[in-house]
């Protein structure tokens, strides 16, 4: 039975990966498609963090080709790429660790082990590098959630409604004032709502200068037989769309 169906995977990197769900949504419910989502351990870490898992295990439900899957859990289902059951394997956003792997030929977790097979299999790869330089010559990124310690110092609150009211209890006192703890915080963005002050900021976008060195990473990567490399993510449903059309 033929399945319609892309292998999508995330790698550990904000940049682009809020916009990334948003396409996965749309080629899941405009496009008809089935989404297998392979998490690297810190793709899932930091999709916790940018608060977009529940989006995520909403899409890949569990159901079949819709799995969620994380680390090496999906290194099981690898095989359904040299069995030509996707019709793209795609790495969105793909960090500079991660494409620096990928052409030095090394394939030591599910990101790059999906890249070295499918390319053997011949099936079409998409990849989202998150150091994508602009026309000004900037990778932009966004932030986490964050406190602004001086709007805090200022203000000097008697009680952080924040703190108090955090759903994850990720927000603790450090030095006397209010600090996110990422490793619990699951970017629900309660807090920047709860603060009269606007001292948590979220999803801050900001500008910084690729390394000479993942550019010409990227730029070998363009050279890679069935890889197409893109700059935004709905390049990738255009992408996938004429696929479907062929």
């Amino acid at each position: 039975m033929k399945v319609d169906a892309v292998a999508w995977t995330i790698t550990g990197g904000g940049a682009y990966l809020r916009e990334s769900v948003d396409v996965v949504e749309y080629m899941k419910n405009r496009l008809g498609l089935k989404i297998t989502l392979f998490l690297t351990k810190w793709g899932y870490e930091v999709a916790r963090i940018f608060g977009v898992l529940p989006r995520l295990k909403s899409i890949a439900s569990g159901r079949y080709y819709e799995e969620f899957l994380i680390g090496d859990e999906g290194m099981y289902y690898v095989g359904r790429v040299n069995m030509g059951k996707y019709i793209a394997v795609i790495i969105a956003p793909a960090t500079a660790n991660t494409i620096a792997k990928i052409v030095h030929g090394i394939a030591d977790n599910v990101a790059t082990a999906l890249f070295a097979q499918a390319e053997k299999s011949s099936v079409p790869i998409i990849v989202l590098p998150t150091d994508t330089a602009n026309e000004e010559g900037f990778v932009v990124t966004e932030t986490p959630c964050y406190i602004n310690r001086a709007v805090c110092s200022t203000m000097n609150c008697a009680t952080c409604q924040p703190l108090a009211m955090c759903p994850a209890k990720a927000i603790k006192i450090v030095e006397g004032y209010p600090r996110i703890d990422l490793d619990k915080c699951t970017g629900c963005t309660i807090c920047e709502k709860l603060c009269p002050y606007n001292a948590v900021r979220c999803w801050e976008k900001i500008k910084l200068i690729p390394r000479q060195i993942d550019l010409e990473n990227i730029n070998k990567l363009t050279k890679m037989r069935g890889v197409l490399v893109v700059k935004s993510p709905w390049e990738i449903a255009e992408k996938v769309k004429a696929m479907l059309k062929t």
